[in-house]
């Protein structure tokens, strides 16, 4: 069996897959031929002899060229817009994800980007290299304002989402989830979950929304300035999703005028963020530069995921994290 390997992300060094994470993939596998491929000639030179392929991306024409591939393992959670979804359903091939290896390391992220916004640590780091005490300016003027006993809506409550709500109830926050399957066993620690049709219930007082959300067409532009005018005043918008869920326009506004009290943001309309954006220097936006997954062991764990799925693969068993191609997630 041959199992083409394509994992190149052009500019950024940690998101190709490291030449160690293929020899270990050929230790566990002698039997297989790994076809690992960095450029799109290379993928097509060898993509027609493959039976699978573990890739980040694949183009309409590589899959048509490809007259054994059988399987795709997306060594990312998302898939719509990195895969040709449509012609991998026509084609019959099974598709599979790396849901689950990022929820942890995003779920961190977010509980950080809330307590820069709550405790101020953006102003106290900077106060310290500074040499500055700036006891007067934090406590008189209303900050810093606590975590529990807030209210948190977290739209798409899937493996991400899952673990936001885990890390949050642990503070303290009520938590509400929006999910496809709603009737599905709900966490102990979410107080109510429901489905996208009543969206606009579990907006109405929050005070914490959160977006971990797939992108698919049903999600696009999902929350305009209609919805975030249902916030709680002053709530705080966190996106680790897509940054075309969110009307960016309407919440630069929003953040702009107050009604949102802050954003803590991983993921943007257009990326790289364009130095012009207003969300720079806006005093209560937190950014990261869709990072908020990576760790020092994604590859480790992205590889093992792989690894169990080739091993069922091989045993003709049912494969971890299928997904629907047609549905886009």
């Amino acid at each position: 069996m041959k199992v083409l390997i394509y994992i190149a992300w052009f500019g950024v060094k940690a998101w190709n897959i490291p030449e160690r994470q293929v020899a270990k993939l050929r230790e566990r596998f002698p039997e297989i031929d790994f076809l690992h491929e960095s450029t799109e000639a290379g993928v097509f030179q060898s993509i027609p002899d493959v039976e699978v392929s573990f890739s980040s991306r694949l183009t309409p024409a590589m899959v048509e060229h490809a007259k054994k591939l059988r399987w795709v393992h997306s060594s990312a959670a998302a898939v719509e817009g990195l895969l040709p979804l449509r012609e991998l359903a026509e084609h019959g091939i099974l598709l599979t994800n790396s849901r689950g290896v990022q929820a942890v390391p995003i779920a961190e992220q977010v509980m950080a980007g809330l307590l820069v916004l709550a405790r101020r640590t953006d102003l106290t780091l900077a106060a310290q290299r500074e040499k500055r005490w700036i006891q007067a300016e934090l406590c008189d003027t209303g900050w810093p304002w606590m975590l529990y006993g807030r209210s948190m809506t977290i739209v798409g409550l899937g493996t991400i989402g899952t673990e936001v709500a885990r890390r949050a109830a642990a503070f303290g926050i009520r938590v509400a989830g929006v999910r496809g399957n709603p009737g599905r066993d709900k966490p102990a620690f979410v107080d109510r979950v429901v489905g996208p049709d009543r969206l606009h219930d579990v907006l109405a007082g929050c005070d914490i929304l959160v977006i971990a959300a797939p992108f698919v067409s049903g999600t696009r532009r999902m929350i305009g300035d209609e919805e975030l005018r249902l916030l709680n005043p002053g709530a705080v918008l966190v996106n680790v999703a897509r940054g075309q869920i969110v009307d960016e326009a309407s919440m630069i506004d929003a953040l702009g005028s107050g009604r949102l009290g802050g954003a803590v943001l991983d993921v943007f309309d257009r990326e790289p963020l364009e130095p012009s954006s207003p969300l720079w220097s806006l005093p209560n936006v937190v950014i990261s530069p869709h990072s908020a997954g990576f760790r020092k062991s994604h590859w480790d764990d992205v590889t093992g995921l792989f690894t169990e799925n080739l091993r069922r693969y091989q045993r003709g068993e049912t494969l971890i994290n299928r997904c629907d191609a047609r549905a886009g997630y």
